[in-house]
């Protein structure tokens, strides 16, 4: 009567055990293998809505209209210019003779330019011919002559006091070459009134 070999002692007992141990091993191996984490790099979300938004538009400035330049310049008798604080009208523009003591140079001839100048402020103000108003024949520059003054007793000189709402008569009075073309008068109100109110040209061409 034969006897069975105990199970270890069988072939394919050996081979389990084998293949157990072959299996034991490789996954100790894996598992002293370091494990890599790959961080994935961060992706910012975008909102849809924001993305197909467009800017909002700037708003250009809107320029102010431009003021049309005020009238500063008079040319005939009879014009009136107004400024903030003073009317200035040309009452007129003359060439006496002269009498028996004062006559003009050979050549010349006295010319006389009346004003009116108005204060339609509330201040009062000193007018000075001196200070005021500067004269040019022909681009070059001239003073008055206060011996043209004396030919008319009834009209001074463009210097006094100048109450609020008060009007002032005078006379600018030059003498000139006969043969003169033009005659500049810049009123200049600055004296005055600090830059408030401007200059104003007076300007006749000799006929």
């Amino acid at each position: 009567m034969k006897t069975k070999k105990p199970f270890f002692k069988k072939w394919w007992f050996w081979l389990i055990i084998v293949f157990v141990v072959i299996g034991v091993i490789g996954s100790q191996g894996n598992d002293s293998e370091p494990t890599v984490t790959k961080s994935e790099p961060a992706v910012a979300k975008v909102d849809d809505a924001a993305a197909t938004e467009k800017p909002a538009a700037t708003e250009k400035p809107t320029s102010k209209p431009t003021e049309e330049p005020k009238e500063t310049m008079i040319t005939e008798v009879g014009q009136t210019i107004t400024t903030k604080n003073f009317k200035l009208t040309v009452e007129s523009l003359e060439k006496p003779k002269g009498n028996d003591y004062v006559q003009p140079s050979e050549g010349n001839e006295f010319v006389e330019v009346g004003i009116i100048l108005e204060n339609i402020s509330s201040k009062d103000y000193m007018v000075s011919s001196m200070l005021m108003f500067n004269a040019y024949q022909d681009s070059f520059s001239i003073n008055e002559d206060l011996m043209a003054h004396t030919l008319d007793s009834q009209v001074g000189t463009m210097d006094g006091a100048l109450a609020a709402g008060k009007k002032i008569r005078g006379k600018l009075a030059y003498q000139l070459p006969k043969d003169w073309k033009e005659l500049e008068i810049n009123t200049d109100f600055t004296v005055l009134s600090f830059s408030s109110d401007g200059e104003i040209k007076i300007v006749f061409q000799n006929k």
